[in-house]
């Protein structure tokens, strides 16, 4: 049996998060293809596809995890995939203003989409997965499933142990690259390479993978939310596309000025810590869990 308590058992180097990635898109995108055929004609075949999909990386995950927990010598290591810091902010006022960050850093790195034209088989791709005929399976794949799942292999495995074997810029630049890689497009990966840039910060910074899920719901959910309340906008429509000059350039420097500013802010507010120190490898065999049930700041 395979237990939550023994995910923290496994913080996979750089090599071992190249594996996941190899089976992600290899193993994964079949057992997920085989799935869509089968669930093609139901009302959540992109959700049950893309969880089909998620099944063989985290079962690997599991795996090493549970053979870690109980080496045959020494007594089992683990790093814990979320032990909370919200520093001088708390809660609540951190995740308002990560939210903000969000939709800020989305507008600001619009325009770096617009350099790579969407080939027509890509904006295929994303009308199926954004489809507005089917709203709750375009919120629960792109605004639940995408999120949790793509937030644990990323930050909560991935980072997490390339952070301990390569130190925190390498392991946010490499996390971050290996989650623009995996949405398999080019037209995505700069904008998805910049948000994972900012969500690894994020987590070095607070060690929380709730804050990072929910960067990410904000994100997706957005979108989902734009599509359903104005299908007629195509995906590849951007906010310079249907606005004037003028009018974007003043949201484009307003969202520019908030971003720097909250990035600021945090900075200044979450620095009252040892971030490296929570990152450290542990051994203690009876310590519980996954990390969130015994930190005084869970979520």
């Amino acid at each position: 049996m395979f237990k939550s308590s023994n995910f923290k058992y496994f913080y996979p180097t750089l090599s071992e998060s190249w594996i996941l990635v190899l089976i992600f898109i290899f193993l994964g995108s079949l057992v997920g293809g085989v799935g869509t055929l089968l669930v093609k004609n139901t009302a959540l075949a992109t959700s049950i596809s893309y969880i089909l999909t998620m099944i063989p990386p985290f079962w690997y995950i599991a795996a090493k995890a549970k053979k870690n927990a109980t080496p045959v010598l020494d007594a089992p290591t683990y790093v814990w995939i979320n032990k909370p810091h919200f520093g001088k902010l708390g809660a609540f006022p951190l995740f308002v203003l990560l939210a903000v960050a969000v939709w800020a850093l989305s507008i600001v790195t619009e325009p770096l989409v617009s350099w790579i034209p969407m080939p027509d088989f890509i904006q295929e791709a994303f009308n199926a997965a954004f489809d507005a005929s089917k709203p709750v399976d375009l919120i629960v794949s792109t605004a639940i499933l995408a999120p949790i799942c793509e937030e644990l292999l990323c930050r909560g495995n991935m980072m997490r142990g390339i952070l301990v074997q390569k130190g925190v810029v390498k392991a946010i630049l490499w996390s971050a690259f290996i989650f623009a890689l995996i949405h398999f497009n080019p037209w995505q990966a700069i904008p998805a390479f910049i948000l994972g840039c900012f969500f690894g910060w994020i987590y070095y910074k607070t060690h929380s993978i709730w804050a990072c899920i929910f960067m990410h719901f904000v994100n997706n959910a957005t979108s989902a939310a734009l599509t359903l309340l104005f299908p007629e906008i195509g995906v590849n429509q951007t906010l310079s596309s249907v606005m004037g000059k003028g009018t974007y350039a003043i949201v484009f420097f307003s969202a520019l000025a908030v971003l720097c500013a909250i990035i600021y802010l945090l900075y200044k507010k979450l620095d009252n810590h040892d971030e490296a120190a929570s990152f450290e490898v542990q051994c203690d065999p009876q310590e519980p869990g996954l990390g969130w049930e015994k930190t005084d700041d869970s979520l």
